[in-house]
């Protein structure tokens, strides 16, 4: 079991010059979880959500078995994971939940409270961009 740890430890701190820097961050990505759950003995649950519906990953069977449908399907994975029936009994979904216009019209928020929302995380945003920018002039004034 030790040398099974000190080997995750090293994949997971791995930087071969060789391999791409969005592959070596993947890498070290995917055995920090595989190294966290040997140690702790415990998944790291995740949630994916799809339309009205989630769907809980809670062991590395399902976690690999969604990462390889992913990179197959690519954007397509959401609408596939809410129609495509192969797709649902392989996660054990159940049949397709089928929604009306007007149920989906009323899940949806208003362009204006969309809007509302934007303008307020803009606000916020900029507040905190100009003082970060306030203190960081302060500290220029000294040298």
């Amino acid at each position: 079991m030790e040398s099974l740890t000190q080997m995750l430890r090293a994949l997971a701190t791995d930087g071969n010059k060789h391999r791409a820097k969005v592959d070596k961050r993947k890498q070290r990505s995917v055995f920090r979880d595989i190294l966290r759950a040997v140690e702790e003995r415990d998944f790291p649950t995740e949630t994916v959500k799809f339309g009205p519906e989630r769907m809980y990953i809670d062991c590395w069977v399902k976690k690999h078995t969604y990462d390889t449908f992913k990179e197959v399907l690519g954007s397509g994975m959401q609408y596939h994971l809410q129609s495509n029936e192969f797709l649902r009994n392989v996660f054990e979904l159940g049949p397709p939940v089928m929604l009306d216009a007007a149920t989906l019209k009323t899940m949806k928020i208003s362009r204006f409270e969309r809007h509302l929302y934007n303008s307020a995380a803009f606000k916020a945003r900029t507040k905190a961009r100009s003082k970060c920018r306030d203190k960081r002039a302060d500290v220029g004034e000294f040298f």
